[in-house]
């Protein structure tokens, strides 16, 4: 095997993703697993061809099947029918799932990063430490899909009002949903409507015949 990785190594230029030791270390791919899949992400429409395979990353057929069944078996990869122009189909090498992985990695380092902010906001904010429960509270907002942009401005608006309440932050979010609101946008839109009703309003009222 030694042997296999120096040949490899000293006579093929691969481009190799950082993704993919991440990826191989968390599913525990075999040395032939990660060696397959670096070479199918090298070729402009991977195929599996034992032949060129062997030629390139030195591994038996026994070796390559072996390889490849396993990453097909965890839905890293799989084979797409591709029709030809003249009528004839060929089988490619997809690699979707395994960059879907990837994604799905990227945004939940980021989503975990956005609750950390989060949390940090309403510490700074209210001056103090938050309690597990307030966490708990403030993590349920997220998984329930409320933005963390509407969020923030809830908080904002119980701070502009005086109350460092994570109950009036709630108190807040759940009338700004009641009337559709979704951003800081949504929310700048119907607090500048809500102003210019209340002012016409107070016009149509006013009783301009008694005014001296």
């Amino acid at each position: 095997m030694n042997e296999v990785v120096f040949k490899t190594l000293k006579e093929k230029d691969f481009i190799v993703k950082n993704y993919i030791f991440k990826i191989a270390t968390e599913l525990h791919l075999s040395l032939n697993e990660t060696f397959l899949l670096i070479y199918f992400m090298n070729q402009e429409e991977p195929v599996l061809n034992v032949e060129n395979i062997k030629a390139t990353i030195y591994l038996s057929e026994e070796e390559i099947m072996e390889a490849f069944t396993r990453l097909m078996g965890i839905n890293l990869i799989n084979v797409k029918v591709v029709k030809e122009s003249d009528g004839t189909r060929k089988e490619i090498i997809s690699l979707d799932n395994l960059l879907k992985q990837v994604t799905t990695d990227i945004t939940k380092k980021h989503t975990e990063a956005e609750k950390d902010n989060i949390f940090e906001i309403f510490e700074k904010e209210f001056g103090r430490t938050l309690s597990p429960m307030e966490f708990e509270i403030i993590n349920n907002w997220l998984v329930q899909g409320t933005s963390k942009e509407l969020i923030v401005e809830a908080l904002k608006e119980a701070i502009y009002n005086g109350v460092k309440s994570l109950r009036y932050v709630s108190k807040i979010i759940l009338s700004w949903q009641e009337k559709g609101y979704k951003s800081k946008s949504d929310v700048a839109k119907g607090l500048k409507k809500e102003s210019e009703d209340s002012l016409l309003t107070e016009l149509f009222d006013y009783n301009w015949l008694e005014d001296e």
